[in-house]
């Protein structure tokens, strides 16, 4: 199975071609798999066939787990069978009458084979390019329905079927408790790809959601709000503006929804009354985040349009010393700011940046996943939480045994995950992290806060070692709704901001920042630039400034 899933990596993360590993199949042997047979030929380098070599191992190991479970567990139905038969040929001997002669005693029916073809479920396929359902739930990789890869076939011995186990015997109840807990057997992630969609001229409550959402692209909205008995609005450079005339009836925005229900990718189906936020990839018109309320058994949706194109550091506007983070090969960066300020898409754009720049295995963690990464230079593995991992710290614990370079984290809810992303980054990976928080020595100082008393010194010296940057923004509407653009107060940790997070004491971290020049900025400082540039009007930067008084006199301007 290695050569299966090493191919399948290789040649969806584009570091060879399917020809390739074609082209050279004939050369695997029982001692050679076929990344080691490309590392010979000059196409795969050494550095990158390890790290697919590890994520391969980490597949091969989750299937004997769950294969070991499936042999116990069948073992033990077999012997409560067993013991069953046992008894109920000892009860009716027992019973029978002893002028009779004994009566033959009827066999005991064998239950239905469960059916199961022995392959692993990968994207609905199995490595023939059919149909299957496996017992095993691996981590698939997406996108790989078409690879075709007759030559790495192996010889397969059927699996004796698992008879199904009495209704009274505990197995069964540990299966359907096991069962509750697991993860969805579909492991796609969809991408959105498909036949353009064109956007109308003019939008009704009528229109298709495929076609609302190519609108909202074309006018570079971020997002569209669906309301019962209002005019569907979107929101463009940060204004929420109604796009239709007639209001939007209850029936209506159910057929909306309706229309994205088979898009979720783990096979959501939405029900009546559950609230919920999930992504989904919508043919043609790309990948969204669809969230949805109910207020007596009437819904409302809003939905996030996520940015399908790759972003430059540049394009985003951050001090030019925020460009070396992406340079580092170890420690933590803090990307934080309020919802909706683009903390994700700054989060992505460094792991396209690194991508660019030089070999590395980039594993995320997402809550959920948005934009979809692809690495030309290494490996990529996007996980969900509640897709592909059960929490972010069982993530986090993934990404370190296989070996990451970087680590993308999105976002921290815990102090669980804070430290385990510290000891990720004190063991030599590059950790890129999104939390929350309005300024730098707001976000430092409720991090230090949260940690017991009796460990804050030793979280503290951790931290400071560890801590490389800090990033916290907000996104500004542009003069004139051409647009947002971004605002933020940003740091290098330094030898004196690092001696202030090991004595805990932040009160001059503000002061700090500003004298390093080159190295750190001010949100207000910030502010200050986007309005002497124009992009910005005084009184947003009046609204947004951690000290207002620096611009009071835009006050008045609105």
């Amino acid at each position: 199975m290695r050569n299966q899933y090493m191919a399948k990596v290789l040649v969806y993360n584009k570091i060879v071609t399917e020809e390739q590993v074609n082209a050279y199949s004939g050369q695997v042997t029982d001692s050679k798999d076929i990344g080691q047979v490309l590392v010979e030929a000059g196409i795969l380098k050494p550095a990158i066939y390890q790290k697919v070599l590890a994520y391969v191992r980490d597949l091969e190991a989750k299937n004997a787990q769950a294969e070991s479970a499936a042999a116990a567990n069948a073992a033990a139905i077999a012997a409560a069978k067993e013991k069953a038969a046992k008894e109920t040929a000892k009860a009716k001997e027992q019973a029978r009458p002893a002028a009779k002669p004994a009566a033959k005693a009827e066999a005991p029916k064998e239950p239905a084979p469960v059916s199961n073809d022995g392959g692993l479920q990968i994207e609905g396929n199995d490595i023939y390019g059919k149909s299957s359902i496996s017992a095993n739930e691996v981590e698939t990789v997406a996108g790989l329905e078409s690879t075709q890869l007759a030559e790495f076939k192996p010889t397969t011995v059927e699996p004796e079927p698992a008879p199904a186990a009495p209704a009274t015997q505990a197995p069964a109840a540990a299966a359907v408790e096991e069962s509750a807990s697991a993860l969805p057997e579909r492991f796609a992630v969809e991408s959105g790809e498909g036949a353009p969609v064109q956007a109308p001229e003019t939008l009704a409550p009528t229109t298709p959601l495929a076609e609302m959402i190519a609108f909202a692209r074309k006018f570079n909205a971020t997002d569209i709000y669906l309301y019962p008995d209002r005019q569907v609005a979107m929101r463009q450079s940060g204004n929420i503006v109604p796009v239709t005339e007639d209001i939007m009836s209850v029936d209506e925005l159910s057929r909306r929804l309706d229309e994205v229900g088979d898009c979720f990718d783990d096979g959501y189906k939405i029900s009546q009354g559950e609230n919920f936020s999930k992504t989904a990839g919508v043919p043609g018109v790309g990948r969204i985040r669809l969230s949805v309320t109910w207020f007596e058994g009437v819904p409302s949706a809003s939905i996030r349009i996520i940015q399908a194109e790759s972003a430059s550091l540049e394009s985003l506007y951050l001090p030019p010393f925020c460009e070396s983070f992406a340079e580092l090969t170890s420690g933590l960066v803090l990307i934080a700011g309020p919802s909706f300020s683009g903390r994700t898409t700054t989060m992505l754009t460094y792991a396209e940046t690194i991508m660019r720049s030089r070999e590395a295995y980039i594993q995320t963690v997402e809550k959920p996943i948005e934009r979809l990464l692809r690495n030309t230079t290494g490996a990529v593995a996007q996980r969900e939480v509640g897709l592909h991992v059960h929490s972010g710290v069982e993530g986090i614990k993934l990404a370190v045994n296989n070996g990451a370079d970087v680590i993308l984290f999105d976002h921290l809810e815990n102090m669980e995950e804070l430290s385990l992303l510290l000891q990720a980054s004190n063991a030599g990976a590059l950790v890129f992290a999104v939390t929350t928080g309005n300024n730098i020595h707001a976000l430092l100082s409720r991090l230090l806060a949260s940690v017991p008393e009796a460990s804050r010194t030793s979280f503290a010296y951790t931290l400071a070692e560890q801590l490389k940057g800090v990033i916290v923004q907000q996104l500004v509407p542009v003069v004139q709704n051409q647009g947002l653009i971004l605002a933020c107060e940003a740091m290098k940790v330094t030898s004196t901001v690092a001696n202030m997070i090991r004595k805990n004491d932040l009160s001059q971290i503000a002061a700090a920042i500003s004298s390093q020049h080159d190295q750190g900025i001010t949100l207000d400082d910030s502010l200050q630039k986007c309005v002497e540039s124009g992009y910005i009007d005084g009184f947003e930067a009046w609204k947004r400034a951690y000290d207002n008084r620096r611009f009071a006199s835009y006050r008045s301007a609105k």
